[in-house]
């Protein structure tokens, strides 16, 4: 049978790390496996054992469903973002650039944001909005009526014309043909425009021998006269030879209402003033 090692009290050694000379009884086993004094003695480096992590969580668990509808918001409008068609006339253009509306949806204005005292008291102000400004011959008060305008996508001209040939509620390419599209309003650089027959709008850019088209990169060199019709929420129909055709430009940034009870002054004039927005009737808190 083995013996039993020395406790070493009276033994000295040599460390592995510096080579000096120590107590026996004073040195210790390094991570390394080197025998050195506890003066010496350097713990494990944590990043030599990095532990391993599962990829950063990114799915929630309990997450809202896909199919939720974001509230309706208000949308603040430019200086000025009303127009009067025409004197006599209840038409009221709206600038609002990049809208996306749809034709017939019924939109409520507002004015400036007020707090103090509101529908409240001075102790207990309520938000509200102010009146818009009024301006040729059109009553701010009219502007904000409380049940909102229903609205048609893009800002009304003068401009018209009627169709040469009957269209059904199919047909699209190459088959809307007007009596005289010169007036009507083209571009190159594929901004839509649109063509108004009853309550349908059609969305087109070019116009070549009176017939509808689109530039690319809808169009190609296959089908050059691709347009769309019920565009901007509308309906496609069945309209006869002869239907008046009237030429509503830029639908991206405009759209335009019949105001109660007032008409236009002068026509032409732009009014509001400032921070009018336009949105639902009902905002949700």
């Amino acid at each position: 049978m083995a013996g039993k090692y020395s406790t070493g009290k009276n033994a000295i050694a040599i460390s592995d790390r510096s080579g000096l000379q120590f107590p026996y009884i004073e040195m210790v086993r390094e991570w390394t496996g080197a025998w050195v004094h506890i003066s010496e003695f350097e713990s494990k480096q944590p990043q030599l054992e990095i532990k391993v992590r599962g990829g950063d969580a990114q799915a929630l668990e309990h997450p809202r469903p896909p199919e939720r509808t974001p509230p309706a918001v208000t949308i603040l409008l430019p200086t000025n973002p009303f127009e009067t068609y025409a004197a006599a006339s209840s038409l009221i253009l709206v600038n609002s650039p990049s809208h996306g509306r749809d034709t017939a949806t019924i939109v409520r204005f507002r004015g400036t944001i007020e707090v103090a005292p509101g529908t409240g008291t001075v102790d207990d102000p309520v938000a509200g909005y102010a009146t818009p400004k009024d301006f040729d011959g059109i009553s701010g008060t009219n502007i904000i009526k409380a049940a909102g305008y229903t609205i048609t996508v893009g800002r009304y001209t003068n401009v018209t014309t009627t169709l040469a040939s009957a269209i059904t509620d199919t047909t699209t390419n190459s088959g809307i043909t007007l009596t005289d599209g010169s007036s009507f309003l083209t571009t190159t650089d594929n901004e839509p425009q649109v063509a108004l027959i009853g309550s349908e709008l059609i969305r087109y850019s070019t116009i070549s021998s009176n017939v509808l088209g689109q530039v690319s990169p809808q169009a190609t060199s296959m089908n050059p006269q691709w347009v769309q019709r019920g565009a901007y929420g509308s309906t496609a129909a069945t309209h006869s030879a002869g239907a008046t055709v009237r030429n509503l430009t830029n639908p991206t940034d405009w759209y335009y209402f019949t105001v109660d009870t007032n008409t236009a002054t002068v026509g032409g004039i732009r009014g509001g003033g400032n921070s009018v927005s336009a949105g639902p009737v009902t905002i949700t808190p």
